[in-house]
């Protein structure tokens, strides 16, 4: 993940300091990287103390590990040149060099988001416990019901619910050996926050899949994933943070198959056979 990405991302939770700190990089990146904490801590009247302190929360070691990053970008100059909003106006063919646009941005963004080490660790707790329980509404839950619909094809018990309250009940059974996700742009999803947070008293593994901000279900999850923060700006039916939570769960279930593929097929083949009979 970039160092310039990690700054915009966690706009939305920093202090009044760190906002300085953070515009200032991002207006320029050129010049902090020929800066100390000290000179860096001048320029937008705060220690040098706080650039560390603003680095480590970025997940860096220090401002110098922070620097090394933000030079290694091949693209620094990353506003926007075009926009990429739908507008009434749009004849069909902007329409689909925008949608384009916008869906390859967030892709992009997404993976750039991933922490490998997380990410390991909850396809690890996926692949070793019993029962796999899905929480999130909306665009959310279509999500869910895909993730269910291919655990479901390789004998992996999951388990999710369209109506909230039924979601929430059984967050009430799970125990140690179980896997709660909870799916949800905000993070504040109140059907999601209180699943999680039953789900966790009970012992169970959580994962979450949220944006990239300081949020409450993110803070329930023993392995939080990260999307975009693009829908302040796109509100037109979810289409990023579905399809950035898509990808997630797409690597979830490719890290939970990669090291069982004869198994794997054999269980597709044998779910295909049975739906050829409907047919």
């Amino acid at each position: 993940m970039s160092c310039i990405f990690k700054i915009k991302e966690g706009m939305g939770c920093y202090t009044d300091t760190e906002i300085r700190l953070a515009n200032y990089i991002l207006e320029n990146p050129n010049d902090v990287i020929n800066l100390n904490a000290q000179e860096l801590g001048e320029r937008v009247n705060t220690s040098a103390a706080a650039v560390v302190r603003f680095s480590k929360k970025l997940g860096y070691k220090g401002f110098t590990t922070l620097k090394v990053d933000l030079a290694k970008q091949s693209n620094i100059d990353n506003h926007e040149t075009f926009n990429t909003i739908i507008k009434e106006n749009d004849s069909i063919e902007v329409m689909v060099k925008k949608a384009e646009a916008i869906n390859i941005k967030a892709l992009n963004e997404t993976y750039k988001l991933i922490n490998l080490d997380v990410l390991k660790e909850a396809i690890k707790a996926l692949k070793n416990c019993e029962k796999i329980f899905l929480y999130g509404v909306g665009a959310s839950g279509l999500v869910a019901i895909d993730f269910q619909s291919k655990l479901s094809r390789i004998n992996k018990m999951t388990f999710y619910n369209q109506d909230s309250h039924t979601q929430v009940l059984t967050a009430v059974h799970l125990g140690p050996k179980d896997v709660a996700i909870g799916l949800s742009y905000s993070g504040e999803t109140k059907e999601v926050k209180v699943a999680m947070d039953k789900a966790k008293k009970q012992g169970a593994t959580t994962i979450s899949i949220t944006k990239f901000n300081n949020n409450s279900v993110s803070k329930l999850a023993d392995y939080p994933l990260y999307i975009p923060c693009e829908e302040e700006e796109l509100r037109v039916g979810a289409m990023t943070s579905r399809l950035s939570t898509l990808a997630v769960m797409d690597l979830l279930y490719l890290g939970i198959i990669k090291d069982e593929f004869d198994k794997v097929e054999k269980c597709i083949l044998e779910t295909k056979k049975i739906v050829r009979q409907l047919k």
